[in-house]
């Protein structure tokens, strides 16, 4: 085993319990702006994960997943995020007396 294999896959258990925390961050909140984060940060994970897996089995090809996955993670925060704004100000034009915060909506 050379140095590069162990660092390699020294960082694939790292970036492993750096995902598995991130799920934990998705699944208990506390609000709907942090799900988002973590649901990006899993996304940046899940294309690291990947390009380390590529070099360690010296699959090219992988690069091009990893590529593809970073795209959707991005277009997948992008949307949910639009999809906050509209819902806050949908919620503001209903109820103006409030002032409401993504907080709230959760």
């Amino acid at each position: 085993m050379t140095q590069l294999d162990f660092f390699l896959e020294a960082m694939l258990i790292i970036l492993g319990i750096s995902l598995a925390v991130c799920f934990i961050r998705l699944t208990r909140g506390p609000d709907v702006p942090n799900r988002t984060v973590a649901f990006d940060t899993i996304a940046v994970h899940a294309v690291g994960i990947l390009a380390l897996f590529a070099v360690m089995i010296d699959a090219p090809a992988l690069l091009d997943v990893a590529t593809v996955t970073a795209v959707l993670g991005f277009l997948g925060t992008t949307m949910l995020a639009r999809y906050l704004e509209r819902a806050s100000n949908r919620y503001s034009r209903e109820h103006p007396e409030e002032d409401v915060s993504l907080r709230d909506l959760d």
